[in-house]
């Protein structure tokens, strides 16, 4: 090989300038892509030890992805929190070193972080508060699944495909120049056999990078189209009603592609049930039950007695990986299905329904629905506004029919569960006082790292792990953040006198 000319040295050095300018432009421009966020911001409200806080996790859309962590601390004397992501299968032991979190500027007791949650399953973030009280932890089970992909404006494609044709050109012209004016002496013409050389390997290079090009694109597509299988899709299910000795009987089965029934992995019960299943009318919203089937290859209750129409179902159940899921449905209930309803008995002591509207709530006033045993559910006045995307607390209170304040029975192991849909069934959310976790899922974790598992990984559950008790406070409240603005129509549920009742609230955010 010869050395570069002067000319070529230049030319060459000019490519290499503008390719440098250019990768450096891509580095430093903002992201023009539109990412997508769904609702499945996680609010926990609780104790790290001794220390209440407020922990809420807005998980990312993609996987890998980083998701955003923020923890309250609703009282007590810390010094400092930090936060740690841990998946199902490798535990404590297996997690990376825990984050210090960041106060937040100007606000008072508040710190933020950010944890990359890399693989898709059952996550936990470990929040760990240390301060004047010594330290205390608490898992806070999120469920990581990429739920859509990081689009690419017309900008930034039109950017990076005029920096790529410059890249193409570039490489062109150092094959030119490695094949011609290389090999001679600087200040030297090149001749025209040496000018022929390079233009055949000009033109034979030219399909080759091509080809290159297209085998990256190529690749690229296969890359996405493999990441578009592994993303989150809904389970399918199909919900019919059966008759068994006269009785109409809800089946809620999960299906595969061909319709066939579907086997589900290993769950274990939340609140002591496998599923709770919730049936709304979908046109009025006035229909609403709390069921909690049996599961034998699919999923059964009786039908309780609710009008006819057209229903949407929402089965929260809880695999025993600590993933939770919300498997959604529909169901047609005729006048017949609805008579014989009638006069069938529950299948579980703990099921529960209503007709009725709800009590309209206005901003800053208390909000008022009487229930079927006499007493009242008072969702109490807030000094601000709900708005979508912040985070708020929904306070309610019970009183009994003389005015004081009623003193609860645990419903299935807690004061209070609420059940917030939008009206176009776009939204739904089963509430504790605690947020919007699961329970069960945080003991899941809690068990792993004690250990209490088989050689193959199941769970050794005891006969009373996954019952809850809790104060039984006649006030309560939940955490929540609606995720857009909207029509939505909320169901308290507590359990007085052995009854379960149920208030009816409709909010516009």
């Amino acid at each position: 090989m010869g050395k570069l000319d002067d000319e070529s040295a230049a030319m060459i050095a000019r490519v290499l300038r503008a390719l440098t300018l250019a990768l450096t432009f891509i580095a430093l421009v903002p992201s023009l892509s539109d990412a997508h966020v769904g609702s499945p911001d996680v609010v926990f409200d609780g104790k790290a030890g001794t220390y209440d806080v407020r922990v809420i996790v807005r998980v990312p859309s993609v996987v890998p992805g980083l998701a955003d962590v923020t923890v309250r601390v609703l009282r007590g004397d810390e010094r400092r929190v930090l936060i740690r992501p841990v998946f199902w299968r490798a535990g404590v032991a297996g997690a990376p070193s825990a984050d210090v979190a960041t106060p937040v500027h100007g606000a008072s007791k508040l710190y933020s972080g950010q944890l990359w949650l890399m693989a898709r399953g059952a996550y936990s973030v470990y929040v760990t508060v240390e301060g004047a009280e010594g330290s205390g932890t608490v898992a806070v089970p999120v469920v990581s699944v990429a739920t859509g992909r990081l689009g690419m404006s017309t900008g930034l494609g039109l950017l990076l495909a005029a920096l790529g044709g410059l890249l193409l050109a570039g490489l062109i012209t150092l094959v030119y120049a490695g094949a011609g004016e290389s090999v001679v002496e600087p200040g030297t013409t090149i001749d025209p056999p040496t000018r022929r050389r390079a233009r055949l390997m000009t033109i034979v290079a030219a399909p080759l990078l091509a080809m290159a090009l297209l085998g990256g694109a190529k690749w690229w597509q296969s890359v996405d189209a493999t990441y578009q299988t592994r993303m989150y899709h809904p389970l399918a299910t199909r919900a019919s009603i059966a008759r068994e000795a006269g009785r109409p009987v809800l089946r809620f089965a999960v299906v595969d592609r061909n319709g066939r029934d579907l086997q589900l992995d290993p769950l274990v019960p939340d609140h002591g049930k496998l599923m709770h299943l919730f049936l709304i009318d979908s046109a009025t919203l006035n229909g609403f039950a709390h069921l909690h089937p049996v599961y034998t290859g699919a999923f059964y209750s009786p039908l309780p007695p609710l009008a006819p129409g057209t229903y949407r179902l929402f089965g929260d159940i809880t695999f025993e990986t600590g993933l939770t899921n919300t498997l959604a449905g529909n169901l047609q209930l005729t006048r017949e299905d609805s008579l014989l309803a009638a006069s069938s008995t529950p299948g579980d002591p703990d099921d529960a329904w209503i007709n009725a509207s709800g009590a309209k709530r206005i901003d800053r006033i208390a909000t008022v629905d009487t229930l079927a045993d006499g007493s009242t559910m008072e969702w109490r006045s807030d000094s601000a506004k709900i708005r979508a995307g912040d985070e708020t607390t929904l306070r309610f209170r019970v009183r009994d029919p003389s005015g004081t304040v009623a003193r609860l029975e645990p419903y299935l192991g807690m004061n209070a569960h609420a059940v917030i849909v939008r009206d176009d069934g776009s939204v739904f959310v089963h509430l504790h006082p605690a947020g919007t976790v699961s329970l069960t899922a945080q003991r899941v974790f809690a068990l792993r790292d004690r250990g209490d598992t088989t050689t193959r990984g199941r769970l050794k559950l005891g006969a009373d792990t996954m019952q809850n008790a809790m104060p039984m406070a006649g006030e309560f409240s939940f955490p929540y953040i609606f995720p857009r603005s909207g029509s939505y129509r909320i169901w308290v549920q507590v359990r007085r006198d052995g009854r379960v009742v149920t208030g009816v609230f409709d909010v516009v955010v």
